[in-house]
């Protein structure tokens, strides 16, 4: 699948090619480690950010990677379709969840699917929700954030919840004084303000209903909640 990509250095290009190839997605996170401070806050800023969907609605994990979210949302009793654009991801994802279901066997399936942020296979307003974690701090422009935006906007039929790295936080502008020192220009991880994504999200027809840091003030790693504007 042939990735859409608006920018001139091709960030997002750049994010496809390095998850697709199967050595990233062997080292990959394939489950939520309860003894990691960063997997406990990000755990916890997705649940309450999953507060916003209807108990038991269909939810588009996109990009799903190894499933790891993917089976946090089936967890929480919705019923889940995992897709990524990395098929090396996805081998995984389906391999961890049949592991998974060993251990489980009553917790469900999921189906995973490959598809690109940009450009899915989906219907207008399929799910009930769409989540896109750890995605948007590799666009680094409102030029790439919109039309993904637009995408996921278009699948659902309720909310859209988004991760990104928040400008606004002591560990971005750590590593923006790291950067400007050395004189490089981010090409990952890259962190936005708060208003610049919210403008993106009102672009294209979403308003921003709640924000969710993992760590407010010291991570960068943010959860926001749109919906459709009503007309």
């Amino acid at each position: 699948m042939k990735p859409v990509d608006n920018t001139s250095d091709g960030s997002y290009s750049r994010a496809v090619t390095r998850f697709s190839r199967p050595h990233v997605a062997k080292d990959y996170p394939s489950e939520y480690d309860d003894s990691s401070r960063r997997d406990r806050t990000e755990k916890a800023a997705i649940l309450r950010a999953l507060k916003h969907i209807k108990p038991g609605g269909h939810v588009l994990d996109l990009p799903c990677g190894t499933g790891r979210l993917s089976r946090l949302l089936l967890e929480q009793g919705f019923e889940v379709t995992g897709a990524d654009s990395s098929a090396s991801m996805l081998e995984h994802a389906a391999e961890n969840h049949r592991q998974r279901l060993q251990a489980v066997p009553n917790l469900g399936n999921i189906d995973f699917e490959l598809a690109d942020v940009m450009h899915t296979p989906y219907a207008d307003e399929q799910f009930d929700a769409v989540i896109s974690n750890r995605l948007f701090h590799h666009f680094n422009t409102s030029e790439l954030r919109r039309p993904a935006i637009a995408e996921l906007a278009r699948i659902s039929s309720g909310p859209v919840v988004i991760s990104f790295f928040n400008s606004f936080s002591l560990s971005a502008q750590w590593r923006h004084l790291k950067r400007s020192i050395k004189g490089v220009t981010p090409k990952d991880r890259i962190p936005i303000p708060r208003a610049l994504l919210e403008a993106d999200l009102e672009s294209q027809g979403l308003k921003a209903i709640d924000w969710h840091a993992t760590r407010w003030g010291i991570s960068p790693h943010w959860y926001v909640v749109a919906i459709k504007r009503q007309e």
